[in-house]
């Protein structure tokens, strides 16, 4: 079943990808502002929103296939999370479609390991996904609420994220699925292989990508272009869209 994509906006292309467990609805506020200026394709991961129906794919190159096949033939990437990594891996496999990279509130590699110390430590999201198999409905309640910890607005921002979803999450193949990928997924190589533009736009606090993780990505490739201190959390675009894209502007101009 191929993946069904939304586009607004006119201008330079550019390639949405939502990440875990959300749909494009979450980055809605995101979208409003930069399809004033772009042409904006969001493409829901497969058992997402309205690829709910989709079945998630076991390899992530499998997951960049089916994300290709629905993109424009050329195009800015900009991934959110999961979605970072999985765009990672469309400019892998597809360097000459993917004319930059933007990743928000995304790393090559989730996980920690001796050359990549700055990323979660993998007992810690081992310990969520075995939450995730005996409860997926608490499950996501405690990754919603994690999203904005540290935040000054984090109850409004969790009802605001709550108002954008509606209700409709992944189902429950595609979250131990998209989990199990985030957990084995290694994209540096890739990364550091691509050769064209990459920015990378950070929240403060954000708890899931550590600040630490911007001095490795640093390493792998020198050139990249990292702005820190954009809104809060894992999400800052919920609560200050306008200065997430603010900051995405400049990187995909450039």
């Amino acid at each position: 079943m191929s993946l069904q994509a939304v586009t607004r906006g006119e201008g330079d292309d550019v390639v949405l990808v939502p990440g875990w467990s959300m749909h494009a609805g979450a980055l809605a506020p995101l979208i409003d502002e930069l399809a004033t200026k772009f042409r904006v394709t969001s493409i829901d991961l497969p058992g997402h929103g309205l690829n709910l129906a989709s079945v998630w794919p076991e390899e992530i190159e499998a997951l960049a296939r089916e994300l290709l096949a629905a993109a424009p033939s050329h195009a800015t990437w900009l991934g959110w999370s999961l979605g970072g990594l999985a765009s990672i891996a469309a400019a892998r496999l597809a360097r000459d479609r993917v004319d930059r990279l933007v990743l928000l509130a995304s790393t090559p590699r989730f996980t920690a390991a001796g050359d990549w110390p700055g990323a979660m430590p993998r007992a810690e999201l081992d310990a969520f996904a075995r939450r995730l198999d005996r409860n997926p409905a608490r499950a996501l309640s405690r990754f919603d609420a994690l999203l904005f910890k540290g935040s000054a607005n984090a109850a409004s921002g969790l009802r605001r994220l709550h108002e954008l979803l509606g209700g409709v999450r992944a189902n429950t193949s595609a979250l131990q699925g998209g989990l199990r990928m985030l957990i084995e997924a290694d994209e540096r190589a890739g990364l550091a292989a691509f050769g064209k533009p990459v920015g990378v736009v950070w929240g403060d606090g954000d708890p899931l990508i550590p600040v630490s993780c911007a001095h490795d990505l640093a390493r792998l490739a020198p050139r990249m272009r990292i702005v820190g201190g954009v809104g809060a959390g894992h999400a800052p675009f919920i609560l200050d869209a306008g200065t997430v894209a603010d900051a995405l502007w400049m990187l995909i101009a450039e």
